[in-house]
């Protein structure tokens, strides 16, 4: 059975990262571009806010008995089989789950032309991830 508490935790540090992104969002590309501060904070928040997502993802999957993911690409894919989120929705997450791993190890440089356009882009998916969770795993489901 999924833990309310938990599962709310960890979807608040998710929409807390997205609320962080939005205002670094806003700015123009040159503008972002220019502001080493905003970059950064950008790769920080992000970083947080897709590791949110996949705690909250595997969650919802061990407490739901859900096969167990081998890679974290296979979350979302495995909440959308058991019919928790879209297959659109999963899709944008496991595209997202790249972006996770390029900036958690450092496996190349950062190319915050490419991230500013997710900020633009994507950074909503996130917010709607969070949103049907907390919709479908909500205290008025019956959860711990």
């Amino acid at each position: 059975m999924v833990d309310r508490e938990i599962l709310a935790t960890r979807l608040g540090r998710l929409r807390q990262a997205v609320r962080k992104l939005q205002p670094i969002a806003s700015r123009s590309r040159d503008e972002y571009l220019a502001c080493e501060v905003d970059r950064a904070l950008s790769e920080h928040y992000l970083r947080i806010a897709l590791e949110a997502m996949l705690d909250s993802g595997n969650h919802v999957i061990a407490a739901e008995g859900y096969r167990k993911p081998l890679h974290l690409r296979d979350i979302p894919a495995i909440l959308a089989e058991e019919g928790v989120i879209e297959r659109v929705l999963a899709d944008k997450l496991k595209r997202a789950v790249g972006l996770r791993n390029r900036l958690v190890h450092g496996y190349s440089t950062v190319d915050h032309g490419l991230l500013y356009d997710v900020l633009q882009r994507d950074s909503g998916d996130l917010a709607d991830f969070a949103e049907v969770l907390a919709k479908r795993y909500g205290p008025e489901r019956g959860t711990r």
